[in-house]
């Protein structure tokens, strides 16, 4: 009887170490299961995060073009008129010249 009693006690042994590791197995997987699920979420909401930067970069550098377009255009109706000017003013235009060039120097002398 001691033999058979052992016996028994060795399997419950075995069926109860065989339950804890499938247990543990068990919490593992669900464990391993749920970082994946919040890895996936991590990585889904970087994405997105990237989607979101990407077209408000996008969007700065189209106003970025339409800003230095506007500005382009501005410079150019500015030298045309100021050309235009020169050309029908030669004496004013050279007159404008040296006054801006005389007060320029007296600024400067002053300073030093």
């Amino acid at each position: 009887m001691a033999t058979a009693n052992s016996s028994t006690q060795t399997k419950n042994g075995t069926q109860a170490k065989s339950n804890a590791q499938s247990k543990a197995h068990d919490a593992v997987d669900k464990a391993a299961e749920t970082a994946h699920k919040g890895v996936d979420g991590a990585a889904a909401a970087a994405e997105n995060g990237q989607e979101r930067v990407d077209a408000v970069a996008q969007q700065i550098s189209e106003q970025a073009h339409q800003i230095a377009d506007t500005a382009r255009e501005q410079s150019e109706k500015v030298s045309n008129a100021v050309g235009t000017y020169a050309k029908e003013n030669p004496l004013k235009t050279v007159g404008f010249a040296f006054l801006a060039g005389a007060v320029a120097a007296s600024l400067l002398c002053k300073r030093k």
